[in-house]
């Protein structure tokens, strides 16, 4: 098994997004399995954590533990904001 390592990144709906609130809440609301399924295809022992972030409703907070590598992760966040017209910020 690799190393693990820690990614904290900001995942939030841009202010001229033309999702709807719906369909923006339920991204928000299914952040954490959702990203569980992507990283499940190549690292079944990742963790993620989602926790709210002081921008309101439109933002959350992710930190992802896992084997995957930089290119790795930077792969399934492509497809994930690609599907749900979110933008990914990394913190540091």
């Amino acid at each position: 098994m690799g190393q693990k390592t820690n990614f904290s990144f900001e995942v939030c709906y841009p202010a001229q997004s033309d999702r709807g609130e719906t369909e923006r809440r339920e991204v928000m609301g299914n952040l954490r399995p959702a990203l569980m399924r992507l990283l499940a295809a190549d690292d079944s022992a990742a963790t993620v954590a989602v926790s709210d972030s002081h921008r309101g409703d439109a933002s959350k907070l992710v930190e992802l533990t896992t084997t995957l590598s930089d290119a790795q992760i930077a792969g399934v966040l492509q497809a994930f904001t690609s599907r749900h017209g979110v933008s990914v910020t990394a913190l540091e």
